[in-house]
């Protein structure tokens, strides 16, 4: 892959990171790259924009460079992915899983990737569709996990679970997440659930703390297909959540399908990656 334009996506419209767009434009410039700013940049960051040239996103930039933390990447995620151009992550945040690439180590990182030095890995996304008497009311694709959860009360709530026309179980808990193998370790692990490889084709199952413990999470082949159906809500409506953002609320009657998304996301990892030493660095197993 020829690199010789960059897409910058700063944290979402905050102006705060201009220190750190700087240090970076700054970094690309001197390797003879253009750069031009993505849609989240906030416009009180100066810069040639993406959005200023008529162009299809894969044809204006070969590279996207997400600078935030992991949120940002999943804010830009679906884009990125739906126009096959590839990103790597400079971390401004708190744990990094996704923008792992310390501001400080850009400048050798880029030099590797310029020279060739890397490996592509292609992460399974997920795209969700509801409908209503089979009528569509919401959709949308994550690149971490789609969750139900209960809404704005004390009790548990209720539904079935059906994996390729199969029934598997009817749990009672607070909600359920489906995650792939990248959001695993977000919230799917705080929920009980395994780390997944990143590369690996598979998508999770884990539900939130069930009334029955020996609800379990279950792990598919991405190329399965799952539907939620019979929700029983209490008080008030479930919350259905792409990436953590709340998109529709649920009263019961809906049917809530989830399957692969039709395209990945790619991320570049510099050669000489140690997803393991990543485990150990963020969630302190050293310690």
């Amino acid at each position: 892959m020829k690199i010789t334009k960059v897409g910058l996506f700063g944290k979402f419209n905050d102006s705060s990171v201009a220190d750190a767009i700087a240090r970076v434009q700054a970094i690309l410039k001197d390797k003879n790259l253009s750069v031009l700013l993505g849609n989240t940049t906030s416009t009180k960051i100066e810069g040639a924009r993406i959005d200023d040239y008529d162009q299809p996103l894969q044809e204006a930039i070969d590279l996207a460079i997400v600078v935030g933390g992991d949120g940002t990447m999943l804010s830009v995620a679906r884009e990125l992915s739906d126009h096959g151009v590839s990103a790597i992550g400079v971390n401004l945040g708190r744990l990094g899983f996704l923008t792992d690439i310390a501001l400080s180590d850009l400048d050798s990182s880029m030099s590797s990737i310029l020279e060739g030095d890397y490996t592509i890995e292609h992460r399974t996304m997920l795209q969700c569709q509801v409908t209503q008497n089979g009528t569509e009311i919401c959709s949308g694709i994550s690149l971490n996990d789609m969750v139900i959860s209960k809404g704005n009360t004390g009790r548990l709530i209720e539904f079935e679970i059906w994996v390729n026309g199969q029934f598997v179980s009817q749990p009672r808990s607070d909600g359920l997440i489906l995650s792939t193998p990248t959001g695993s370790t977000a919230y799917a692990l705080s929920a009980g659930g395994p780390i997944i490889y990143p590369n690996l084709p598979v998508i999770s199952i884990s539900p939130i703390c069930p009334h029955t413990l020996s609800n379990r999470p279950i792990i598919l082949d991405e190329n399965d297909e799952v539907e939620i159906t019979a929700l029983k809500v209490q008080e008030s409506p479930a919350n259905l959540a792409f990436d953590g953002v709340i998109t529709a609320q649920l009263k019961g009657d809906e049917t809530i399908a989830i399957k692969r998304a039709a395209k990945k996301l790619k991320m570049i990892r510099i050669k000489g990656f140690n997803y393991f030493e990543t485990l150990h660095s963020k969630l302190g197993w050293n310690s």
